[in-house]
């Protein structure tokens, strides 16, 4: 149901990295050539909206299949390396600060939240 989210014209500068266990990576603002409006913290703002159509989502399979399944977002803003990695199964990844922060963001996080730091928040 993430995926198919991204097939909607307002996500259309986030890009999905990768699934690690229950962990769903995104990215935004990585083609610089995509333009999502005229602020460039548009695409930033494009994953905080995905965000919540996650939370969404997640409330709809809820209600749907009586689980309570929940979510823990973190977000950050700023630089980082994308690459492909690996000859005989190549895969596209990202890496830097950001990342790790995003990441300790999402497992330090509060549950039903969506975690930024102070830098991402201003």
């Amino acid at each position: 149901d993430f995926d198919e989210l991204l097939s909607e014209t307002k996500f259309s500068s986030i890009e999905k990295i990768k699934t690690v266990g229950a962990s769903y990576m995104a990215a935004s603002g990585l083609n610089p050539s995509i333009k999502d409006g005229e602020d460039e913290y548009s695409h930033l703002c494009a994953l905080v909206d995905f965000a919540l159509a996650m939370k969404q989502c997640l409330q709809d399979v809820n209600v749907h299949s009586f689980n309570n399944f929940q979510l823990r977002v973190g977000i950050s803003c700023g630089a980082l390396v994308g690459g492909v990695i690996g000859a005989r199964k190549p895969v596209y990844d990202i890496w830097g600060n950001t990342v790790n922060e995003a990441s300790r963001m999402d497992s330090t996080g509060t549950m039903g939240r969506i975690q930024v730091p102070e830098s991402t928040a201003k």
